[in-house]
């Protein structure tokens, strides 16, 4: 009645490997959802902090060659 034969054992073990790898799967989906953002977007390494020009209120990188917003006085412009 439950005899073993080898189209049972293959199905068995199909089924049992898509359990295994929807698990891995679901851990690894889980793992990049409660990742922060700092750690997804990483990888990319050219991230610049942006700090607020006192001149015209815009916010940019240190070291611009011209100000964003057309100033001379900009302190965000190297000089």
């Amino acid at each position: 009645m439950f005899g073993l034969s080898l189209p049972k054992l293959l199905v068995l073990a199909l089924i049992i490997a898509a359990i295994w790898y929807g698990y891995k799967w679901v851990g690894r989906v889980n793992q990049r959802r409660k990742a922060t953002p700092r750690e997804v977007g990483s990888q990319g390494g050219d991230r610049q902090d942006l700090v607020r020009c006192a001149a015209c209120g815009t916010y940019g990188p240190t070291g611009l060659d011209r100000c964003p917003e057309g100033r001379d006085d900009c302190p965000l412009v190297k000089g």
